[in-house]
């Protein structure tokens, strides 16, 4: 599989050798056939990123686990049901770029009622960053190369006149290398034949700029900090007091990165976990409102 055109396209790219140490780009056969049983560990702080062909990869023989925080990217035309399916009892997931006008209002309404977020293509391109909260602690990405326009990703098979620009969707792969619990990125909706030298080529930029994140990543988690007993002095605490209810939101900003996080309580457990979040949903809780993240996931906590 040397020879395969995305993975041709990469080597010929330049990155920095950390980075081409820490992500292994390979198919899904030479993952599937070198994929470790569940109980034994990866290389400390290693990335796949696995060019899985024109379709989503079966969840199953992936073997991901029964924890996996995860991210889906593309357009809503085709979630897969499998991968729905598995999630559905997981804290992390998100959709990322979707066109509402391709996305079925009955799936929406599953994703709202299981407590996941999802990210319309116009929001993203509002204010790009707005999905690194929702890859921060992702360990899986199932990213659909179809969400990219036709214009600008050409395949035959690929009939969106809208979605990622090219240089969206390698800012979308940035964020993805610099989870801090990344594993391992699917990418799919790549011609199994014929491929475009042009998709080809935007496929392995996609997978440099996770590795060049990979590679440039500060790793950050707070909650894990306080577990220990103090947060770090990079760690900062904002309160926010709803004076008119007599409650109060927690936020964590890190002067070092500039991330945000807010404290979620489960109430069975009588604790707290930490939400990222972003600089936004700290100023919307100055305004007076709750953040509708903060919603989501309390919902969802205490649900489960």
């Amino acid at each position: 599989m040397e020879n395969h055109p995305v993975k041709k396209a990469y080597s010929k790219l330049y990155s920095l050798s950390k980075g081409m140490e820490k992500v292994n780009v390979c198919t899904l056969e030479e993952y599937v056939s070198k994929k470790k049983p569940r109980n034994t560990r990866s290389q400390e702080g290693s990335v796949d990123v696995v060019i899985c062909g024109e379709s989503i990869p079966d969840v199953e023989i992936l073997r991901l686990g029964r924890n996996f925080p995860s991210a889906l990217v593309c357009s809503g035309e085709e979630i897969p049901i499998q991968l729905i399916d598995k999630i559905k009892k997981q804290k992390t997931f998100s959709v990322i770029g979707v066109q509402k006008y391709l996305f079925f209002p009955q799936m929406e309404t599953a994703l709202d009622s299981c407590g996941f977020e999802t990210l319309n293509l116009g929001a993203f391109r509002d204010d790009m960053s707005v999905c690194e909260p929702l890859l921060r602690n992702v360990r899986y990405v199932f990213l659909d190369m179809k969400s990219v326009k036709h214009a600008d990703y050409p395949w035959d098979s690929n009939n969106n006149p809208n979605g990622f620009f090219s240089n969206e969707i390698c800012q979308v792969a940035r964020y993805i290398g610099f989870s801090c619990s990344l594993k391992t990125v699917f990418i799919y909706g790549i011609p199994e034949s014929r491929c475009p030298q042009v998709c080809a080529n935007l496929v392995a930029q996609t997978a440099w700029h996770i590795a060049d994140a990979v590679a440039n990543n500060i790793k950050e988690d707070p909650q894990a900090e306080r577990l220990k007993g103090k947060l770090p002095s990079q760690f900062e605490h904002k309160i926010v007091d709803f004076c008119s209810h007599g409650d109060t939101l927690t936020f964590i900003m890190s002067a070092a990165t500039g991330r945000w996080w807010m404290e979620v309580p489960v109430i069975k457990k009588n604790t707290t976990e930490l939400l990222a979040c972003t600089a936004a949903d700290y100023q919307t809780a100055c305004d007076g409102q709750v953040p509708m993240r903060w919603l989501y996931y309390y919902n969802r906590l205490n649900s489960l």
